[in-house]
């Protein structure tokens, strides 16, 4: 197996994607760094949001435009690599196969991609809706529970207590409620999906990594077919993942007709950020290797 082989199409492309992700947060923590819980106006609000929401929009259309670029490069990358080793592995093309499986791969793959980033991208909505609303309630005092989290609602709540037992001033509870904010928005982790909140620009790249991996896999997978190819390896790097330990090295049938192989049951990755990859082999390949 190539050494290289589960490298292909990582690095530039998610680079490029975790920088755009990256400048965007930037400029959303800029437009939030605008509002003050004690000058807090509708107006201004309304201007924040409106702001991100361009941000945002501007995003979904990268993101898309990323997806459609780098996915068929990926796929078409993956194809050409896979080949080239089924041809050394002596197997033959099935004239049966029909070609239009790669593109409807390539297809479905693209629009997957591009949901995931879109679905994060709502999510970047929702996280600065929910700041506006608890600077509003910040700065109002007024308990509205709606779409934020009541336990920042109580920590501001028991903030107020603090200053007011303790004599203090309204500007002593605003540097209170902003370093209360500074905890949880600081890092500009904007993006909340399943309930765990993510660096929009380290989010981004792990997309990237992980569905390029699926990207791969699929085209593995395609040609694997077109060739006749029944065996799989499971690349092998010293890994502590537990998730990947039980796949690690181990060759697969992927119809299970093979005999002393086991089913490929599932392809890489086998976990966000998975560095495991699959490429064809053969019984006389695995002979040669000395296993």
């Amino acid at each position: 197996m190539p050494k290289n082989f589960g490298l292909i199409a990582d690095q530039p492309r998610t680079t490029q994607i975790g920088k755009l992700y990256k400048t965007a947060s930037f400029l959303i923590s800029e437009q939030l760094a605008l509002i003050d819980p004690l000058k807090f106006s509708e107006r201004q609000a309304a201007t924040v949001t409106n702001r991100v929401n361009s941000i945002v929009k501007k995003l979904n259309t990268e993101a898309a435009k990323w997806s459609h670029n780098s996915v068929p490069e990926s796929y078409k990358e993956a194809m050409a690599t896979t080949r080239n080793i089924l041809r050394i592995l002596g197997a033959k093309k099935n004239i049966l196969f029909e070609n239009k499986a790669h593109t409807q791969a390539i297809d479905l793959d693209e629009s997957q991609t591009i949901l995931v980033y879109l679905e994060a991208n709502a999510s970047i909505r929702r996280t600065v809706e929910t700041y506006i609303n608890l600077m509003r309630y910040a700065a109002t005092s007024i308990i509205q529970v709606e779409a934020w989290d009541l336990r920042d609602e109580e920590v501001i709540a028991g903030l107020l207590d603090d200053v007011i037992r303790e004599g203090g001033s309204r500007q002593d509870l605003a540097g209170l409620i902003r370093q209360h904010f500074k905890q949880n928005f600081g890092e500009a982790q904007f993006i909340n999906i399943n309930g765990r909140n993510y660096q929009m620009g380290k989010y981004a790249k792990m997309v990237a990594r992980t569905r390029l991996r699926v990207v791969q896999s699929d085209a593995v997978k395609n040609m694997s077919a077109q060739y006749e190819n029944d065996l799989i390896e499971i690349s092998d790097h010293g890994t502590t993942s537990a998730v990947c330990i039980p796949f690690e090295g181990n060759v697969y049938s992927i119809s299970g007709n093979t005999p002393g192989f086991e089913v490929l049951t599932e392809w890489p990755p086998f976990h966000p950020n998975c560095e495991h990859h699959a490429a064809p082999t053969s019984e006389a390949a695995i002979f040669v290797g000395g296993r």
